[in-house]
């Protein structure tokens, strides 16, 4: 996966560059998977006038963009918790890839109305307060 970091507002310190290049890592590891010329990732870590980090990834992938920001006064939590916004962003794309929307409903589709159906009419009344269910 092709990547860029950049550090606007400060010199970079060089535990700071590692950690990025952990995280990098691992989410090059989520998206083995995915045509590795079609992946880039875009890191942009600034500092303002107040002390106050804004953290910035853009992961472009097959036919989306997938985008995290994260604001924060302490900067290593500001870069985990972007890349675990990124990361969760990734596991929803992957999941409509393998089209997960269409096939787990249906399973618990299929386990509600099993449910109700080995249900008497007296739990299925608790269910609604109480009232019985007209059949």
């Amino acid at each position: 996966m092709k990547h860029n970091i950049e550090f606007k507002g400060f010199e970079s310190d060089p535990r700071i560059r590692q950690l990025i290049e952990e995280l990098v890592t691992r989410i090059d590891k989520t998206t083995t998977r995915l045509p590795k010329d079609a992946v880039f990732l875009r890191v942009v870590v600034e500092k303002s006038a107040h002390h106050v980090y804004h953290v910035s990834l853009t992961l472009e992938v097959p036919k989306k963009t997938l985008a995290a920001k994260g604001e924060t006064h302490d900067l290593e939590a500001g870069i985990r918790s972007t890349f675990a916004e990124i990361e969760r962003q990734i596991e929803a794309y992957k999941a409509t890839l393998r089209h997960e929307h269409l096939w787990k409903r249906r399973a618990r589709r299929k386990s509600i109305h099993e449910s109700k159906i080995q249900s008497g009419p007296a739990e299925q009344a608790d269910l609604f307060g109480g009232r019985s269910i007209p059949e």
